[in-house]
């Protein structure tokens, strides 16, 4: 009796595990034959194309999850303590170090400094260690058919997806990315990356995932394209920090250090009324287990939210981005 409860339960599990992994007919569902017929009659995609390729998409229950379960849903101390690290900040030291041209190059171009631009690169998948492991047709066409209420905005990305692999020449079936269908190392949405990816040489193909010139191109022009104001603060602790300057500390392995205000170049004290009086700016409230973390934000700190809508994530490129430019002029000067 029990081993035939056993066999019952592997095989349940086996089955359900088939449904997800296995060809679903995707394309025989109403709203996905609406979207196919959308295709053919705005872009002229050839629909046995369509069909063909829908029907290879599988079901993913881990991006659903994902989806609902975003990490900027934590605490802010939480998410510095992922992204805010030693290893990101080190590792983004030696990613500008071997690509110093590129970013000195963007930097003069985009007016966007290189250390924002590294931390970017960094928060998004630890310098290109981690691009994705999903394909982006399985990502958007889970979400974007789905009853979650951003459903319509991955249709959207998804029908821009599917210009950006025409344009580009990629395979639909081969494009991989995160749960969310953000592809390469900036983990652009396909509407960025049609919009805002630049090719370093001028090419017309653009390459996100492995050209570090066109990568960190395409970064800085899409904070710039977004407003970002050359030399202008982003982001300073409020005087009503239970922590002030806390994260100021860094360990080079012997003991910590606490940063000069002076050499901190969007780090100006509050107390200084002509950067609040001469910049708008708002109170950005972090929620922490000790309590609220306040900051005065800028607009560039509002053009890295365009990046990602979440305070926690501008404040984790903000913190990381001074952080590699600490330890960069640290070793530099040392």
């Amino acid at each position: 009796m029990i081993q035939l409860l056993v066999l019952l339960i592997t095989s349940l599990f086996f089955n359900c595990y088939g449904y997800a992994e296995t060809n679903t007919h995707f394309a025989s569902r109403p709203d996905v034959k609406l979207f196919i017929h959308k295709m053919v009659k705005q872009h002229h995609f050839k629909e046995t194309t369509l069909i063909a390729l829908f029907n290879t998409v599988k079901i993913r229950p881990a991006i659903m999850r994902k989806i609902k379960a975003p990490l900027e849903n934590e605490p802010w101390n939480i998410y510095q303590h992922l992204f805010v690290t030693d290893w990101r900040v080190h590792h983004g030291v030696d990613y500008w170090n071997r690509n110093k041209d590129a970013l000195a190059h963007a930097e003069k171009k985009y007016g966007v400094p290189a250390s924002v631009i590294v931390a970017t690169i960094g928060i998004e998948t630890k310098y290109g260690l981690h691009t994705g492991k999903f394909r982006v047709i399985d990502s958007l066409s889970n979400i974007a058919f789905s009853k979650s209420t951003r459903a319509a905005f991955f249709r959207s990305e998804l029908e821009e997806f599917l210009l950006l692999t025409r344009e580009q020449h990629l395979d639909p079936l081969k494009v991989m990315g995160s749960y969310a269908g953000a592809i390469g190392q900036p983990q652009f949405m396909p509407s960025s990356y049609r919009r805002f990816a630049v090719s370093y040489n001028g090419h017309s193909k653009i390459d996100l995932t492995n050209n570090q010139f066109d990568i960190i191109a395409s970064i800085a022009n899409y904070y710039k394209s977004h407003g970002w104001e050359t030399n202008k603060p982003i982001a300073v602790p409020s005087q009503t920090n239970n922590h002030p300057f806390h994260f100021f500390f860094f360990r080079d392995g012997e003991k910590s250090h606490l940063l000069s205000r002076s050499t901190l170049a969007e780090y100006r004290s509050p107390k200084d009324d002509e950067l609040l009086k001469n910049n708008p700016h708002k109170v950005i409230s972090l929620h922490t287990y000790w309590g609220e973390e306040n900051w005065f934000g800028f607009h560039n700190f509002d053009v890295i939210k365009r990046y990602n809508a979440s305070d926690l994530y501008a404040m984790s490129i903000l913190q990381l981005s001074h952080r590699i430019l600490m330890l960069r002029e640290k070793i530099h000067h040392g």
